[in-house]
């Protein structure tokens, strides 16, 4: 509008000066009155301009003020509308930021641990990105035809060709990446995300002859609320077990596991990474107690056999048929659920190291049914329980730490790397919880900073629960026949239940670049692991393998 009020009054001055002008050209104009006239004239149009010039500006600061006016009258009535209806305020737009990395005089970027690579703002929150390339070379003496997780309790005896024949492979399954997201609503509360995968999977067409093409794995996912006024902490999502040994206090991401390569840790080591619910209290960050309720799921072992003038239709244990379905792997079995596994734990930081204890609880269900008169068909379930600790300790600060978990009870084998069972079958088919203990020991060295050497000693053992009815013998740990598991092919057999799988195994970290463009490391570890069956016919029988790993690895965010 200004523009055309401005052009409207420079027109309107250059008509009057040329009529003006025009009017003017007699001869007599030329002299000194006549100019003098004419400057009138030119100067009583100048005059007219810058007046009609004001007046311009004078309607454009009107106009302005309108239009402010009218978007904070607009602004208002949304601010009123959505107060009435309870609707969120709009997010302001998101704003990526950069800490600025450390550089030296040439420019050079220097390392800054306080600067992580992989550390940025996004709106309202801070993002920190995580994970490593990785590439894993294993050597078995007994072939396992596995990934880089040993099968403890499937290492072949003599009487199969695959304890004569060793394995040897390599992978970079174990590459890994993650992602934590964490905000500050107030200065009392806040909310953190976590997510992370790696490549310990495969689908039904990965194969490892054109291309070792396997698949994504969850190992986390999971929201957690802090509350600082209160020390309260609320998780949910699929993490590390509460039953998991803690480096320091409850919180995630202070797991601490075994610094092995072998992605099955060690046997006696307890853990899982499931589905949790957790809440935590913590006083004063010194000392902690929280509740868990894990997704169950039970491991079932032994025979189940017809007891004494009855037929045995479906057997105990139902819920070990069940494949997976609508989501679930169709190539597992799933159990029958009755509640979640219940964790409670207490834990204490203190100047001589951090201590954990805790107890659980479980529940196990299945259906048994008979044919024969009278019909007693019953849902059975049965009741679990442990009481485990773990201790983290620096014997001499900054270069050497111990280790040690320990679990003992009944119907607890699924929490320990040994992956022996949790329940087996009573004379009337119903299900009896398997006593068991698992644990590890183990020493952590620091000798340079840049170098991690650690040996462990780990033990997972289950107690026989067997019984014999005039059918034959059933439950765990029955007596068996172990005449052929030392002869290659034997005809005879290898029969009996895995009493205990145990391993000690050593290895070293060594970082060879740690700095501004992140970490690349190298390790190796060795293990002696050894299988053992209950005694039989044959007596008892173990099957020992060792294992070599060597590993690689690039962590750019750290």
């Amino acid at each position: 509008m200004k523009t055309l009020l401005s052009a409207g009054v420079s027109a309107t001055a250059m008509t009057m000066v040329l009529g003006g002008l025009f009017a003017a050209t007699p001869a007599a104009a030329q002299d000194a009155s006549s100019i003098r006239a004419i400057q009138q004239q030119i100067q009583q149009l100048q005059a007219d301009l810058r007046r009609l010039q004001a007046q311009s500006a004078s309607r454009d600061i009107a106009l302005k003020q309108a239009q402010d006016e009218a978007t904070e009258a607009r602004a208002a009535a949304e601010t009123q509308r959505r107060a009435a209806v309870a609707l969120p305020a709009p997010s302001p737009m998101a704003v990526v930021t950069i800490p600025p990395n450390d550089k030296d005089a040439a420019g050079q970027p220097i390392y800054n641990p306080n600067k992580p690579n992989g550390k940025f703002n996004l709106g309202g929150v801070t993002v920190t990105l995580g994970g490593y390339v990785d590439l894993t070379g294993l050597y078995r003496t007994r072939n396992e035809t596995r990934g880089t997780a040993t099968s403890f309790t499937g290492v072949p005896f003599a009487q199969s060709p695959d304890a004569h024949l060793g394995e040897f492979r390599m992978t970079g399954q174990q590459s890994r990446f993650s992602l934590l997201v964490q905000g500050n609503i107030d200065k009392d509360n806040a909310l953190a995300a976590f997510g992370e995968a790696d490549f310990n999977n495969a689908a039904g067409g990965t194969n490892s002859v054109q291309s070792s093409s396997y698949t994504p794995r969850l190992r986390q996912a999971y929201v957690q609320y802090d509350n600082a006024t209160f020390g309260l902490h609320l998780l949910g999502g699929q993490t590390w077990s509460l039953a998991s040994a803690f480096r320091s206090g409850l919180s995630p991401r202070s797991e601490i596991q075994p610094m092995t390569i072998d992605t099955a840790y060690l046997p006696g080591y307890t853990y899982l990474r499931v589905p949790e619910l957790r809440l935590t209290k913590d006083f004063g960050g010194k000392y902690w107690i929280a509740l868990a309720a894990d997704d169950p799921q039970t491991v079932f072992g032994g025979t189940a056999v017809t007891p004494a003038g009855t037929t045995l239709v479906t057997g105990s244990g139902t819920g070990t048929v069940n494949p997976g379905a609508g989501g679930l792997n169709p190539a597992t079995n799933y159990s029958y659920s009755v509640a979640p596994d219940l964790i409670l734990k207490a834990a204490a930081d203190t100047a001589f190291g951090h201590y954990e204890l805790f107890g659980l609880a479980r529940w196990f269900k299945d259906r048994v049914e008979f044919s024969a008169a009278p019909h007693s068909d019953t849902t059975s379930v049965t009741m679990g329980a442990g009481i485990g600790a773990s201790a983290y300790v620096p014997i001499v600060k900054n270069y050497l730490e111990f280790s040690a978990n320990i679990l003992y009870g009944s119907g607890i084998g699924r929490y320990g790397s040994g992956a022996l069972p949790d329940v087996t079958y009573k004379a009337d088919g119903s299900l009896t919880a398997l006593r068991e203990v698992m644990g590890t020991v183990g020493l952590i060295g620091h000798p340079i900073p840049n170098v991690d050497v650690y040996a462990y000693y780990g033990l997972d053992q289950v107690q026989r629960q067997a019984f014999t009815v005039a059918a034959g013998s059933g439950g765990y740990g029955s007596y068996g026949d172990n005449t052929g598991c030392g002869t290659e092919l034997s005809t005879l057999k290898c029969s009996s239940n895995n009493r205990q799988v145990s391993e000690i195994t050593t290895g070293f970290w060594w970082r060879f670049y740690k700095g501004a463009y992140g970490t690349v490391q190298t390790g190796a570890q060795y293990g002696l692991i050894e299988r053992q069956i209950f005694d039989g016919k044959g007596g008892s029988k173990t099957a020992p393998e060792n294992i070599v790993y060597a590993g690689l690895r690039y962590t750019p965010f750290q």
